[in-house]
């Protein structure tokens, strides 16, 4: 592929080095003169120092031959702004980095179809998501979360005791919006159809809302022993942002903040169940009188890197058993783990390797993946004049090794999230997530493939 990064920051070098190394036709572009001489001695790959918002230096960076621009400088509004540039240009897509999607997060729609963007990632988004499914991730239920926290999938197993043992699929009253879309059987992933009998140690993939997936894990006995006790320190919008969501999950969450101000400044981002403490730094006194020990995990997301490792050693000196912190830097990762720290989340490594995911996967997005890669959650979309566009989902002959879990659909500038069942009809532009083997993967690009007209 022809790509072009704009920015050299820590996001924009990784992403070159890694797409660079993988073959693919790089030019980076960066108005610092000495990071584009770097980065040029470093990587094969063509450089150029400009403005990344100006349309000469996109013009000489011949974005219209682009086949996908990453724009992800450190600053949101030339992201947006190249990005939109750049499609205007010629680029097939544009990937636009914004530091915090919060101010944009009711208007994504209308930024979508006006500036253009193919993607829009957010730094603090990923971090609070991969955050979050850390601290509820154990060796019971596993959790992925998809269409920004509105689908979930998650891992449950098939004890002696659960009303799934023995029963057959089609037998079972399954709640709307939830399908289960794979299990592992014998150590194997596979799909199921209805007349699939569960058993013992099955593990159950189940996709849907977050909530009734919350609630079927509850009839089924998966929710005993899960984080249900955790303190996020800091005033970051990383710490505000996994603490929503945590909490939204039904998870208790305790806030330690030092600033006061944070609080206004966050206000749309904190539930009524939130208990927020003001904190003075890593105080081994505060933590000690609000048995920070006894929490089931301890999350140090300050803007402050130093602060977070303190606050998690602390945590941990304490009785804490789980310390996740949230590293500026990627460099530090490795010195945290060394240090005792049990996950360090990096927002630009996670950002660059989202990106990375999807240049790679090419025709099919990967979303995540299981068992060393013997199946897969995907998205794509249903192209125009494809093969299964105006089909029911049980006519549209999708493969035995795949299920649709989801449909994101956007209608008059109207986004809703289905779950469908074998009734529903499939349109042109539906954003699909599916659960596939990878076997199939070749056939399912086939039935979403574009028709080309004469």
């Amino acid at each position: 592929m022809n790509l072009v990064i704009l920015g050299l920051g820590e996001v924009g070098f990784h992403l070159a080095k890694v797409l660079s190394y993988d073959g693919h036709n790089v030019t980076v572009v960066d108005a610092d003169s000495i990071r584009v001489k770097r980065v040029g001695e470093a990587l094969d790959v063509q450089t150029l120092c400009g403005d990344c918002s100006e349309p000469g230096t996109l013009d000489e960076a011949e974005t219209a031959l682009a086949d996908l621009v990453l724009a992800v400088t450190n600053n949101d509004r030339v992201n947006l702004l190249a990005g939109f540039l750049a499609k205007r240009m010629g680029a097939q897509q544009a990937i636009v980095r914004v530091k915090d999607i919060a101010p944009y997060q009711n208007y994504r729609t209308f930024m979508r179809k006006n500036l253009l963007f193919d993607g829009l990632l957010s730094l603090e988004d990923l971090a609070a998501e991969e955050i979050a499914k850390i601290v509820r991730r154990n060796q019971a239920v596993s959790v992925e979360n998809f269409l920004e926290g509105k689908v979930t999938l998650r891992v449950v197993p098939v004890k002696e005791d659960s009303p799934l043992n023995g029963a057959v699929l089609r037998d079972i009253k399954w709640p709307q919006n939830l399908n289960v879309v794979a299990v592992r059987q014998d150590g194997k992933p596979l799909i199921p159809d209805g007349n699939f009998e569960f058993k013992v140690n099955d593990e159950v993939y189940l996709l849907g809302k977050p909530k009734v997936v919350e609630d079927f894990e509850g009839w089924v006995g998966a929710r005993k022993g899960r984080t249900r006790n955790v303190i996020v320190f800091g005033d970051s919008s990383v710490a505000f942002h996994t603490a929503r969501s945590l909490s939204r999950q039904g998870v208790k969450v305790r806030m330690f903040i030092e600033s006061r101000d944070s609080l206004e400044e966050h206000a749309n981002q904190i539930d009524p169940d939130m208990k927020i403490l003001h904190v003075g730094g890593a105080d081994a006194e505060a933590f000690r009188e609000e048995h920070v020990g006894k929490a089931d995990a301890f999350v140090g997301a300050s803007e402050i890197d130093e602060k977070n490792l303190l606050a998690c050693l602390v945590a941990r000196e304490l009785g804490c058993q789980r310390t996740i912190a949230l590293v500026s830097s990627p460099t530090y990762a490795e010195i945290y783990k060394v240090v005792g720290i049990d996950r360090a989340v990096s927002p630009r490594l996670l950002c660059s390797e989202a990106i990375v995911q999807r240049v790679q996967a090419g025709r099919l997005q990967y979303l995540a993946t299981f068992d060393e890669g013997a199946a897969k959650v995907c998205a794509a979309k249903v192209g125009v004049g494809s093969a299964i566009a105006g089909k029911m989902l049980m006519d549209s002959k999708f493969p035995k090794g795949c299920v649709v879990g989801a449909i994101q659909r956007v209608e008059d500038g109207q986004e809703q999230v289905i779950i469908p069942r074998g009734n529903d009809v499939l349109k042109e532009k539906d954003n699909l997530i599916f659960f596939l083997l990878p076997t199939v993967e070749q056939k399912v690009f086939k039935l979403l493939e574009e028709k080309k007209k004469d």
